[in-house]
């Protein structure tokens, strides 16, 4: 059991830091906004074109991807995603001007959609329903880490060495994560498994369809020596006895284990202890 879970926790590092490599693509423009102006020679409406681009194929890609991820295993789809936005960013830190920038936010975009609900999948999949909550809030500090990643290193790294290493450094991220993803990625093995067989492989230990007190386990089938209402074979020990009719309002003392209705009462035979 070592093993698997000792795996289980190195791809959610993995994804932790996918997330964190994710958001920091996102910041990278925005944080380097004055030199890429300057550099490039933008104007403001220009370069808001370039910025709003990411968002063109965002959300469409999202959805899509979505469908798509119950065809194709998860593994495969984050190393797409990790591959096309670290080519997005190497052609933005090999080169060119405005058309470069738009086209690599659009796959930006494209690529980094779909990201947190897949690794989110991906992470799941490595636990058991009852331990599912710390891998998936440590995904979404994964968000949080890169912002944080980003305002820090990425800012050093403009400020003194330019805005295209800064992109540089965000690529070759992507394509590192990408080397190590490929050997030790991968979806769990309860990328499939519905809650119930969750709680079974527990080991709970609860029978199901079992019903406490009443002696019936799976779907209403009694126990050996018990007697359920309309069983027409009495319980041994028991006196038979026949249908009663009683007014309404008779007291129930009469017959011993019926209770009155409007027009006729049923006693129901139950076993009597010895010495009653």
């Amino acid at each position: 059991m070592r093993a698997p879970r000792r795996r289980a926790w190195v791809v959610t590092a993995l994804l932790v830091v996918f997330m964190v490599i994710n958001f920091a693509d996102k910041s990278v423009l925005g944080l380097a906004a004055d030199p890429i102006r300057k550099d490039l020679g933008l104007s403001s409406s220009a370069f808001g074109l370039a910025s709003s681009a990411f968002f063109l194929l965002f959300s469409v890609c999202g959805a899509a991807v979505g469908l798509l991820v119950d065809r194709v295993r998860p593994k495969r789809l984050l190393l797409a995603m990790a591959a096309l936005w670290s080519v997005a960013q190497a052609s933005v830190a090999m080169g060119g001007g405005l058309a470069v920038l738009v086209t690599s936010r659009v796959l930006l975009g494209a690529a980094e959609g779909p990201a947190f609900p897949v690794a989110q999948q991906t992470t799941l999949s490595w636990f058991l329903n009852h331990r599912r909550n710390l891998p998936g809030a440590l995904i979404v500090l994964g968000i949080t880490l890169g912002v944080l990643v980003a305002a820090s290193v990425l800012t050093w790294v403009i400020h003194h060495h330019g805005w295209r290493s800064a992109v540089t450094v965000v690529a070759l991220a992507g394509a590192a994560w990408a080397l190590l993803w490929i050997p030790l990625g991968g979806e769990g093995p309860y990328a499939a498994t519905p809650d119930n067989d969750f709680l079974a492989s527990a080991g709970s230990g609860e029978r199901t369809g079992t019903v406490e007190g009443q002696g019936l386990e799976g779907r209403g089938r009694p126990r050996a020596g018990r007697r359920t209402v309309g069983s027409s074979r009495p319980v041994p020990g028991s006196v038979p006895r026949s249908p009663i009719s009683a007014p309404t309002g008779s007291s129930p003392s009469a017959w011993s284990g019926s209770l009155p209705t409007s027009t006729t009462a049923w006693a129901i035979p139950r076993p009597h202890p010895p010495g009653c």
